[in-house]
């Protein structure tokens, strides 16, 4: 049996004998599909944008209820903290009942925006099953804020047992401690944040995102602010916490000090020598939830402090063009000093040279011993005299030498780098550019040579011939 060839063989050539392993569809075919590629996109691409306004519209929802939560949370303490009615009365009730009805919706909320999130991956991946859309962080992050915006003081009125400084039991309500873990939800204002920022909304910067696979998050937005407004966003951060830590601290302390010590102007104060990590000492915490924040805004205070001194020195720090003049400034300063001591070492070799020919021209001369000796001292102290000035000179042309050969290794930085380097290429590519010319005008010449060899040969077989 005798083997096909190998332009017969199947997937090499388009032998008729076998058959092939993929169909030739027609081109109409191919065009639908294309027309159905470029339509299955634009479904996704407009279901996405529906899917990110609706992620919107859930997020304003999300930070309405929580602020009006945490509002009538603020009114129902401070009213009970300054005695305008107990935690049995109606109105604690119906307030605190309020905060629950929002809190429900918030937590509804919540559920909602992440089952946006998983249809909105669902859309940018082409994914059927929402489970391929979602993995164990996901879980982990819904649970943390269902968590998170739950804690909230409750209608009816929930007592606990604590132990004061002079050993002495109450019971107290939990109610203020709740309240300030309740304060977690201001995470959600950064979020209300993020999503109306217009990095996160424009569809160029989503697309140059995904092309570069960089993701456009809240972190990606703090890093752009940071960047570009350094200062007010700290700031910002600053007297937010400030501020919550305060409430916090005269809210934790409620049952421990008493009314003159227990006010807002103490628990300021508190905060702020502890957040500035002072410290005097005059002003302390109490209880063991005072502590635990006065422990946390010292943290935060060391980190806020930190970045804060990053920002001021990159404020303070000199641009391109003002480090391009200082340089330009001081190495002009450093040449003019530079001839200038080389023109003190000229002077003063010269000065040393003249006592030196003067003093063999006076010992030659016959002068009393004792005016010979009266001069030689004089001179020898001129002598000295110049001789520490022409140091001094040396010394000071060293200097500005080393000085100068430093700024200008300083004053090299990756953009002068990357400019030297272009050079460098250009001047490659022009030296290769050059060669290949030559090499054809070398071909060229070769060429002609030849010719003009064949036209010799040719003219000297006609003169034999002749």
């Amino acid at each position: 049996m005798s083997k096909p060839k190998f332009h017969d063989m199947p997937l090499i050539s388009r032998a008729v004998k076998y058959k092939k392993y993929v169909e030739e569809k027609p081109p109409s075919v191919a065009s639908n599909n294309v027309t159905k590629t470029f339509e299955d996109i634009s479904r996704r691409l407009s279901q996405r944008k529906k899917l990110f306004r609706q992620r919107r519209r859930i997020v304003n929802v999300e930070f309405s209820l929580a602020m009006f939560g945490i509002i009538l949370m603020l009114i129902e303490t401070e009213l009970h903290s300054r005695n305008y009615y107990t935690k049995s009365s109606l109105i604690s009730f119906s307030i605190k009942f309020s905060i629950s009805l929002s809190t429900l919706a918030l937590l509804g909320a919540i559920i909602l925006y992440h089952i946006t999130g998983i249809r909105l991956r669902m859309t940018a991946n082409g994914l059927e099953d929402w489970r391929l859309a979602t993995d164990t962080s996901t879980y982990i992050k819904v649970c943390t804020e269902l968590i998170i915006c739950a804690i909230h003081p409750p209608p009816m009125s929930i007592q606990i047992e604590l132990s004061f400084k002079d050993g002495e039991n109450k019971m107290v309500s939990l109610d203020p401690f709740l309240s300030i873990l309740m304060l977690l939800r201001l995470y959600i204002v950064g979020k209300f944040m993020v999503i109306h920022s217009k990095l996160y909304s424009d569809t160029s910067t989503q697309s140059l995102g995904a092309l570069n696979k960089v993701k456009i998050n809240s972190p990606f937005i703090f890093k752009a602010l940071m960047s570009t407004k350094p200062g007010t966003t700290l700031i910002a951060i600053m007297v937010i916490m400030f501020f919550v830590d305060s409430w916090a601290m005269k809210t934790c302390e409620f049952y421990y000090a008493s009314k003159n010590e227990n006010n807002f102007s103490n628990s300021m104060w508190l905060i702020a020598i502890t957040f500035l990590t002072v410290g005097y000492g005059d002003v302390t915490p109490n209880s063991s939830c005072g502590q635990f924040i006065c422990v946390c805004t010292g943290l935060m205070g060391v980190g806020t402090t930190a970045l804060l001194v990053a920002v001021i020195a990159q404020k303070i720090e000199q641009t391109r063009a003002e480090k391009y003049v200082h340089n330009f400034v001081t190495r002009a300063h450093l040449d003019k000093c530079y001839r200038n001591a080389a023109a003190d070492v000229v002077k003063q070799v010269m000065f040393l040279w003249c006592h030196h020919k003067g003093k063999k021209l006076s010992e030659q001369r016959l002068t009393p011993a004792g005016s010979l000796n009266s001069v030689s001292r004089s001179k020898y102290t001129d002598t000295l005299k110049h001789r520490s000035k022409l140091l001094q000179s040396i010394q000071l042309m060293r200097v500005a030498k080393s000085e100068n050969i430093t700024l200008r290794e300083s004053a090299i930085g990756l953009i002068e780098l990357s400019k030297t380097l272009e050079n460098v290429l250009r001047m490659v590519d022009e030296l290769n550019t050059k060669q290949n010319n030559i090499c054809e005008r070398v071909v060229s010449l070769e060429t002609s040579t030849n010719q003009i060899n064949d036209k010799l040969d040719a003219i000297h077989n006609l003169l034999l011939g002749k």
